[in-house]
């Protein structure tokens, strides 16, 4: 599997392509994490929909909420992994949000610890 490498795409006439499977499996999950339901031009279902919950009281049913939310699109938009409800964990630390997964790389048939910030306190 290969992904554009993120934040450096482009090289002077060149695009840089990540090629190993692991790092390019991490830069498109969180890109799908990090994205809002409609952001992508082409496919409005692609991404979740952390916004609208920012402001909601934070409690077990949110954090199931967001959970499941998170494994359907894991589901829908990420072939190369295949990750069980159950190993999703959604942690907050001060005031960031980071979820933390399980997942085997379909490619090869490693077991895979991903840990992605879904939202970052830039005050720091």
């Amino acid at each position: 599997m290969n992904s554009i490498k993120f934040p450096h795409m482009f090289n002077q006439c060149s695009t840089n392509i990540e090629r190993d499977s692991n790092k390019a499996s991490l830069q498109d999950i969180g890109l799908l994490l990090q994205c809002e339901k409609g952001e992508l031009f082409g496919d409005p279902f692609y991404g979740i929909r952390l916004k609208r919950f920012i402001f909601d009281q934070n409690n077990y049913v949110l954090r199931d909420i967001l959970i499941d939310e998170i494994y359907t699109q894991l589901l829908a938009f990420a072939p190369q992994i295949t990750v069980q409800r159950k190993d999703i964990k959604i942690e907050q630390q001060g005031k960031d949000v980071i979820i933390k997964f399980k997942a085997i790389n379909n490619l090869d048939f490693t077991t895979n610890m991903y840990d992605l910030v879904l939202f970052k306190d830039e005050e720091r």
